[in-house]
């Protein structure tokens, strides 16, 4: 049996600094090492007990496990029912565990809304290396360019605030898709504020793309806004030449208003416009 590896964003940024630490003194090193732990970190799809039971109490409520990666400490879990091993920290062997490792690397949110195949969430900080993987795609470059970005930095910033627009008025409020399965960060909905009224938006990655995901969500989260707030109606722009986009809204309910030239991230382009009552 071949279980699938997951490294959390936490783990993930926890590496970006092992390898930038070496990278002062050697950046070829800096990869080989890192190469080093990913390698170990990939015989537990095959092998996921192989690292040491945690005994401490402290850990006992992830049921997690200690593997030795170089230097470094990987602590997983083993998720027995969906087959797949969660890498929750990528720690030096000196780090005060009981200061960093707790509840919360476990990223477990409380959905805002979910149905059997997807969950909409509030976005936290470990967020920020999904939304920097999942701009990445052609058609984000292609259509929304301004939400691609170029660095970490500029994603962990971006995260921070979306978080922090939660406690404005008029957002925009941007909410991740996770992929119930394999809690998989799959895109976004978001709710935008603008001088006609609220408009929606939504981008599942090309890697998660072709199964109905977007549809999914949005039709999701419109159900969620419907019942939380008092909005009752709702835009949708997209270009004229986004076929994708288009069918999401037309699948979703919303109906034409508009075709033509309109102003879209800035400029002017030939957009379709619609609309929703909720």
């Amino acid at each position: 049996m071949t279980y699938k590896t997951i490294i959390t964003n936490s783990a993930f940024s926890d590496l970006e600094n092992i390898k930038s630490f070496i990278a002062n003194d050697n950046q070829d090193i800096a990869k080989r090492y890192i190469s080093r732990i990913f390698d170990r970190l990939e015989q537990l799809e095959t092998f996921p007990y192989s690292g040491l039971r945690i005994a401490n109490p402290l850990f006992d409520y992830a049921k997690a496990y200690y593997l030795t990666c170089a230097n470094h400490i990987a602590i997983y879990q083993v998720d027995e029912k969906a087959k797949r091993v969660i890498v929750l920290r990528v720690l030096s062997h000196f780090q005060d565990w009981k200061n960093i490792v707790n509840k919360d690397l476990l990223q477990n949110v409380s959905p805002l809304v979910e149905d059997d195949d997807l969950q909409i969430v509030r976005m936290n900080k470990s967020m920020y290396y999904d939304v920097y993987r999942n701009s990445q795609d052609n058609d984000n470059r292609k259509y929304v360019p301004d939400e691609v970005f170029g660095s970490l930095e500029e994603a962990s910033e971006a995260v921070n605030q979306i978080i922090a627009n939660y406690g404005s008025e008029n957002g925009p409020f941007v909410y991740a898709v996770l992929r119930k399965k394999d809690g998989a960060n799959i895109g976004y909905v978001q709710l935008a504020k603008t001088e006609e009224g609220w408009e929606i938006g939504y981008h599942i990655a090309k890697i998660y793309a072709n199964n109905g995901y977007a549809t999914e969500a949005l039709n999701l989260f419109l159900d969620y806004v419907k019942n939380k707030s008092d909005i009752v109606q709702v835009f949708g722009i997209a270009l004229a030449t986004n076929k994708a986009s288009k069918r999401v809204l037309e699948k979703c309910g919303f109906e034409p208003l508009y075709g033509g030239i309109g102003l879209y991230q800035g400029s002017k382009r030939k957009i379709i416009k619609a609309t929703r009552i909720l």
